[in-house]
Order: structure tokens, then sequence, then C-alpha cells
């Protein structure tokens, strides 16, 4: 029985989405307050139109303990849920992330995306 309880439990801290769009950017200007908040209007307003985002995450690097596995030297982190392949495929293109690549690219120096799918464990 507390196997059960187990199952459902787990699934209440699983995140919503099959796939999970998880990116991170080094701004060129970090110090920089203008660049800082021109690249912060742009990701709201994306993370505000995206019409296929599921649940969404935007953050800093947590000031955790250093470990050597840990890297903390992004400046922002972006995750983004999506349903389907076919989602997180139009929304490459889609003109709200289009818009936000325009507006913004200018401002980081270096992004990377981990895109993951939901797999069960």
């Amino acid at each position: 029985m507390s196997s059960c309880n187990n199952s459902k439990e787990n699934d209440s801290k699983v995140i919503e989405g099959k796939i999970i769009h998880s990116v991170y950017f080094w701004l060129n200007n970090p110090d920089n307050i203008e660049d800082v908040e021109t690249f912060e209007t742009a990701i709201k307003k994306l993370m505000k139109n995206s019409q296929f985002a599921n649940k969404m995450h935007l953050g800093k690097p947590a000031v955790t303990e250093k470990r050597e596995v840990i890297d903390n030297s992004y400046n922002y982190c972006l995750i983004f849920t999506f349903d389907t392949y076919k989602d997180q495929r139009i929304y490459q293109d889609e003109p709200a992330h289009l818009i936000f690549i325009g507006e913004a690219k200018h401002l980081w120096k270096k992004v990377l995306v981990y895109d993951s799918i939901q797999e069960p464990i």
C-alpha cells in the first residue's frame, strides 16, 4: 500500500510537460544595468507571448555550495516545457521567439540549450 502512495507522491513532484527545454545565457556585459534591463524585458515578453510553452521558469544562478560539478557561470536560466516535439519545433519559429532573438541576441556571448524528454523512472 505504501508503494502506491509513494508513486502518487512522486507523480505530484514531476515537472509537467513531456519536453523540458532548458536554456542558459551568458551575457556580454552582465554588470551593465541597461543591457540587463533590455534582456529581462525581452525574455519576459517571450514568456508572456509564447503560445506553445506550458510551464516556465526564469532564474539566475543559485548561491549553492561550491563543488567541482556545479557550473554557475551563466547569468540566466530559462526553462520551458512542451507537451510534444511538434510544439517544441513550432515554438522555434513562432513570432514571440524570433522577436526575442532579434531584441536580445546582441546581448549574449553564449547560449547553451539542453532539451530532455520525460521518461518513466
